[in-house]
C-alpha cells in the first residue's frame, strides 16, 4: 500500500528506527480499540465505561482489558501497535507492546492472556499521536506493515505537563473525580478562568450505577465555586444520597463524574437557574431514578 502523496507522514514512519527487534520483525499488527459495548468484560467482571475512558482514567483496568483476547488472535504475532478510538474513525497512539507467552485466561474460556510487555523506546509518543485509522478499513486489528496510516495531528496529549486535563469547551467537559481533584488542588487557571466566568447546568454521573444527579449554579464564584464544594467535601458536595455512598465507601467518588449541559451568564438570577435546573431533571428523570430528591 502506497502512502499518500499529501500525508507528510505514517505511524509506520514515525515508529520507525528506534527499536532493532521491532524494526526486523514482520509479524506486527496494529490495534484500534473502540469496543461500542456498554459494559466491558474485563477478568470475569464488567465495567460500565468507554474504553477511550478507560484508558484515560483507568489504564491499570485498560491493560487487563487488552491483555485478554479470543484465543488465536495474536498467536503469531511478535508485537502490537496499540491505538485507542477517538471519534469518528480517528484513533490516538497508545503504546508499543511485545507479546509474551500466550496462555490460556483462568477467566473467560475461549480466551488467553497475551503477558504484553511495553516497549520503552515508544512511550514518549504515547497519548500525543492521532492518526485516520480509514473508512474503508474497518477491522480493529491489522497487518501493520500493510495497513499504512497517516498522522493527524501531533499534539500534547489528553494533559498538561503538570498533569491537569486540557481545558478546550465547555461543552467538551467530562471529568471524573481524580481531574476534578488535580484541577482544583492546583487552582488551574485555565479551567480557574472560564468556569468562574459563567454560571451553568451541570451533571454528576455515577459510572458504577448509571445514576445521575443535575444541578445548577447562580453566585459570584459561578461553576468554579459550586465545583470546588465538592472537590473539598471528597466528591459529595453537600448532597445527602451522594454523602451516604461516600460515607461507605471514602473510595466512592472515583466512580463520580461531572459535565457541563448549559452555560448561563455569570448574573443569572436564581429563580432562572432553579427553572433551567428543574427542566433538565425532567428530561433525564433524575428524581425518578437518579439522585435529585426535589
Amino acid at each position: 500500500m502506497e502512502k499518500d502523496k499529501d500525508v507528510i507522514a505514517t505511524l509506520q514512519e514515525l515508529l520507525a528506527g528506534r527499536n532493532a527487534d521491532f524494526d526486523a520483525s514482520k509479524s506486527i499488527k496494529i490495534i484500534r480499540h473502540a469496543d461500542t459495548r456498554k459494559e466491558l468484560p474485563i477478568e470475569g467482571k464488567t465495567y460500565r465505561r468507554t474504553l477511550l475512558e478507560l484508558y484515560r482514567y483507568d489504564k491499570e483496568l485498560f491493560m487487563k482489558y487488552q491483555n485478554e483476547q479470543l484465543c488465536g488472535t495474536f498467536d503469531k504475532t511478535d508485537y502490537m501497535v496499540v491505538c485507542v478510538g477517538t471519534r469518528n474513525t480517528t484513533a490516538r497512539f497508545v503504546a508499543v507492546y511485545k507479546i509474551g507467552k500466550i496462555e490460556p485466561s483462568p477467566y473467560t474460556e475461549g480466551n488467553c492472556l497475551l503477558n504484553l510487555q511495553e516497549v520503552d523506546e515508544f512511550k514518549f509518543l504515547a497519548d500525543k499521536v492521532t492518526i485516520e485509522w480509514g473508512k474503508a478499513t474497518v477491522a480493529w486489528h491489522q497487518d501493520f506493515r500493510k495497513q499504512l496510516k497517516p498522522v493527524i495531528r501531533i499534539d500534547e496529549g489528553f494533559e498538561d505537563a503538570d498533569g491537569v486535563p486540557q481545558f478546550r469547551s465547555y461543552e467538551d467537559v467530562v471529568l471524573p473525580y481524580g481531574e476534578l481533584k488535580a484541577i482544583f488542588s492546583k487552582e488551574a487557571e485555565s479551567w480557574k478562568n472560564p468556569l468562574q466566568s459563567v454560571n451553568g447546568i451541570y451533571l454528576i454521573q455515577d459510572t458504577k450505577t448509571g445514576k445521575q444527579y443535575v444541578g445548577s449554579t447562580y453566585g459570584k464564584e459561578g461553576i468554579w465555586g459550586r465545583w470546588n464544594a465538592y472537590f473539598t467535601t471528597g466528591g459529595h458536595g453537600g448532597n445527602k444520597d451522594l454523602e451516604e455512598l461516600i460515607k461507605a465507601d471514602p473510595e466512592y467518588a472515583r466512580h463520580f463524574q461531572w459535565c457541563i449541559l448549559e452555560i448561563m451568564y455569570l448574573g443569572v438570577p436564581e429563580e432562572h437557574a432553579i427553572e433551567r435546573e428543574n427542566l433538565y431533571k425532567r428530561k433525564f428523570m433524575t428524581r425518578e431514578f437518579g439522585y435529585n430528591k426535589n
